[in-house]
């Protein structure tokens, strides 16, 4: 099942190996990106992020979703559910605005609530985690208006030292803003 839906300024939808472009390529070089984003440090080329992609499609236990802009069309990022488990409620959640012009504008916030209402409308997802680099504050500051809290979790072991694990119980409406 391709998944496709929207929220009211994107269009989110299951990401296709025509979708690895080379600004795509680039959003991962970016400084900040290598810095924080785990998969940017292993990504070099193309083919690399086109692999990486493809391994992703069409798996029930991966939601990995381009962000459209609805008025042009134009690909802006990226957000991937790893691992969604429907048994246990539960969905590990990255975020890439990768176009600078978006970044700052409420994209996050916006693209995250419509996720999590699918998610839990397809999946019988109730909780999204995340983990974070403690000095992305920008990222952590984004997380928590979305309702995001500091938690321990036995779903998301911390990796690395810096990281801390975020968690949001996803409510069963997101209020009008």
């Amino acid at each position: 099942m391709k998944v496709k839906f929207y929220s009211d300024r994107f269009i989110l939808r299951e990401l296709s190996a025509n979708d690895v472009t080379s600004q795509y390529l680039g959003w991962l070089q970016d400084v900040d990106a290598k810095k924080y984003i785990t998969a940017a440090s292993h990504t070099s080329c193309l083919s690399d992020l086109k692999q990486y992609v493809c391994s992703r499609i069409g798996r029930e236990d991966i939601l990995f979703l381009g962000i459209f802009d609805k008025s042009t069309g134009l690909h802006i990022g990226n957000i991937k559910y790893e691992p969604v488990n429907s048994a246990l409620g539960f969905a590990v959640m990255g975020i890439l605005i990768g176009n600078p012009a978006f970044r700052g504008k409420g994209v996050a916030t916006e693209v995250l609530n419509s996720s999590a209402q699918w998610l839990k409308t397809h999946r019988n997802i109730d909780q999204i985690l995340l983990g974070v680099s403690k000095y992305n504050i920008k990222a952590i500051r984004s997380y928590e208006k979305t309702g995001f809290v500091i938690a321990d979790s036995p779903y998301l072991p911390i990796s690395v030292e810096e990281q801390i694990i975020m968690s949001w119980d996803v409510p069963d409406e997101i209020p009008a803003k």
